[in-house]
């Protein structure tokens, strides 16, 4: 019971006007009942995103590549270090040498795109002799196609003799070309390696092998590259091959190939090596000669574009 009475006194003395007031205000807030509580609308939640499947040179991708053995990553900056072309987009005057190279290759395989009889797409690298810089040409030819837009390219080492791809690309050799050719129970997809360029696979020639030619000539390999052709027909596939000379692996290869890149040493390659090699390449009717190693006016060495041979009927 409150110490003040109904008449406004407490303890015997009367309450002013503003103490009255003042319990009337005290009365009538502890008898009213609370205020609303305050509506808060709920945050709108984003909906979730859809995951974003990983690229292929991501470390979650590579791993889970490495694990199925069909994935092997190209160290960019060992190879910029090699004078190996990657797709940065450097500016240099080696880039620009090898797309004025492609430019005729890729156009000739485009035709043949829509008649696969050319088998423009299947181009081989040989040279007249040894240490002429044809496995040096392949790689970045395959580089450089593997900047093109909408094409891909498959890059296969054909040298079974002397197989130096691998360690070109700074890579450990693996189950390849050998070994498809010699076990008819392997599939063209048990020894393509993809890498963290994303337009280029890789097949390797796997252990040298003494009789590579019989290997490249039999029949088994004829049906591995037309599998090779059909089942990859928007793909440049590049053979790099042993010197055309050196044994008789590139001419084996030669009848299967619808273009040839023949490289030719500056100061170096004589005119009756060349002419015996186009003898030994005939069987292919589009044959590109590439000068390389030529000298400059300020004596460095570069590799260039030097011209074609396409038919038989043309001087070398």
């Amino acid at each position: 019971m409150s110490d003040i009475d109904n008449e406004g006194e407490v303890a015997g003395r009367r309450l002013s006007l503003v103490e009255r007031a003042a319990q009337r205000l005290s009365d009538q807030a502890g008898t009213a009942p609370p205020p609303p509580a305050r509506k808060i609308p709920p945050k709108a939640v984003a909906a979730p995103r859809p995951p974003v499947p990983p690229r292929l040179d991501d470390a979650a991708a590579d791993a889970e590549a490495l694990k199925s053995g069909k994935f092997v990553h190209l160290n960019l900056d060992a190879l910029t270090a090699r004078h190996v072309l990657t797709p940065r987009g450097e500016r240099s005057r080696m880039a620009e040498e090898y797309r004025s190279i492609k430019r005729p290759l890729l156009q000739y395989a485009r035709a043949s795109f829509k008649k696969p009889e050319l088998k423009g797409n299947l181009i081989m690298v040989t040279s007249a002799i040894p240490g002429e810089g044809k496995t040096f040409t392949t790689v970045n030819l395959a580089m450089s196609i593997a900047k093109e837009r909408d094409l891909n390219v498959l890059l296969i080492d054909a040298d079974l003799s002397r197989p130096s791809l691998a360690s070109r690309l700074g890579i450990e050799e693996s189950l390849g070309l050998t070994d498809l050719l010699e076990d008819p129970s392997l599939d063209v997809a048990q020894v393509l390696q993809r890498t963290n360029i994303r337009n280029l696979s890789l097949i390797t020639a796997g252990r040298p092998h003494t009789m590579g030619t019989e290997l490249l000539a039999s029949r088994r390999a004829e049906t591995v590259i037309n599998e090779l052709a059909r089942r990859y027909p928007d793909r440049i596939i590049l053979f790099d091959t042993s010197p055309i000379q050196a044994t008789n692996e590139g001419g084996a290869l030669a009848t299967e190939v619808g273009q040839v890149i023949l490289i030719v040493e500056a100061e170096r390659t004589t005119e009756m090596e060349i002419k015996g090699a186009l003898e030994m390449l005939s069987a292919c009717p589009n044959v590109m000669l590439l000068l390389n190693k030529t000298k400059t006016r300020f004596g460095r060495y570069y590799g260039t574009y030097y011209g074609t041979y396409y038919g038989q009927d043309a001087e070398p």
